[in-house]
């Protein structure tokens, strides 16, 4: 699904590292320097979250709420993603009914604090991009997507939420991720 590809390339954030920087001075040589390649941040776990298998950034929000999509496995390589570089995205899980024409995903994209993107995609046009179409039939599904990151997304920290929904607004799946791209 192309949110997954979305969550991936527009990248994420949340850094508790700015605060230690910025809160315990006197301890800043032990709190690791900031790398000149991009790093994934953990935000604050809490309890409606779960990670997804496969070292990725990408987390299972709204875990609690009973969702159609059993994602299993996300597999990003580079990991962390690299400004100018190809991501390579594979994604696995089972789908518990099919996905018909209709479905939809809200994506939003936060740059820090500034909402950069609050916009509904139609599922069914959006799959085109994964190689799938619309009826999605239900069980075992494997994405596999590769896009460029432009070597011009601004240094900062990046959170991605796609919640997608039928066209009788069933849930899904909810995914959030964080980058952070650092400096040049």
């Amino acid at each position: 699904m192309v949110a997954f590809g979305r969550l991936a390339v527009a990248g994420l954030a949340a850094s508790a590292e700015a605060l230690l920087l910025l809160s315990f001075p006197d301890i800043f040589n032990s709190v690791p320097k900031l790398a000149e390649s991009p790093k994934i941040i953990s935000t604050f776990p809490n309890q409606d979250e779960r990670p997804i298998p496969g070292n990725s950034p990408i987390i299972q929000c709204d875990a609690q709420t009973p969702q159609l999509l059993d994602l299993q496995k996300v597999v990003i390589d580079p990991n962390p993603p690299a400004k100018g570089q190809n991501l390579t995205f594979v994604a696995e899980g089972v789908l518990k009914q099919s996905i018909t024409d209709g479905a939809y995903v809200e994506v939003d994209v936060r740059y820090g604090f500034i909402r950069l993107i609050h916009q509904t995609y139609d599922l069914c046009e959006e799959v085109h991009n994964v190689d799938l179409e619309c009826p999605i039939k239900k069980g075992a599904q494997t994405i596999l997507k590769q896009v460029a990151i432009p070597e011009e997304v601004p240094p900062g920290k990046y959170l991605v939420v796609a919640r997608a929904y039928t066209k009788e607004d069933v849930l899904i799946t909810c995914l959030t991720a964080s980058v952070e791209f650092p400096p040049n």
